[in-house]
């Protein structure tokens, strides 16, 4: 594995539904059970005045019970390249590699390929939420077929 890029929201508010997101939450859905709390929403990040990656149709919050999450980020995190994930928050730290994080949880970043612990100061902007907040690349987001095929490749593995 190695750092890619972070989109971010560099794309500014994308005010149409990227088909290749849609692609994407429905195999979440169906391979780990979880729903789809919100993928479009113009708004600023909860952390900060920073347009939400919401906007840009790259993002979807996915509620799920522990045990649905837990599977969720780890099988995310494990395929992250093959996915074109860029950013994966665990809240409540269900499924993130680092210990100790129940209470502020922890963000995954694409261009720096590692987990980071949040903090009181530093916590994503909703500290021990039930969901997980998943982003992907500009890439998947615009091409459901790639959404599939990458999915066929991780399953032939």
């Amino acid at each position: 594995m190695s750092p890619r890029p972070y989109t971010g929201n560099k794309d500014g508010n994308h005010p149409t539904p990227r088909l290749g997101t849609r692609r994407f939450v429905e195999f979440c859905e169906y391979l780990f059970g979880v729903k789809n709390i919100g993928i479009y929403a113009n708004r600023p990040m909860r952390s900060g005045p920073q347009l939400s990656v919401h906007a840009t149709w790259r993002a979807v919050d996915l509620r799920g019970t522990i045990p649905q999450r837990r599977a969720l980020v780890e099988f995310l995190f494990e395929h992250r390249d093959a996915l074109n994930i860029e950013e994966i928050h665990a809240y409540d730290g269900t499924g993130c590699p680092l210990t100790g994080l129940e209470k502020w949880g922890a963000g995954y970043r694409c261009d720096r390929d590692a987990w980071k612990a949040w903090t009181a100061t530093r916590n994503g902007g909703t500290p021990g939420a039930q969901w997980t907040h998943v982003e992907i690349s500009p890439l998947m987001a615009d091409n459901p077929k790639l959404v599939e095929e990458a999915f066929v490749r991780i399953f032939a593995e």
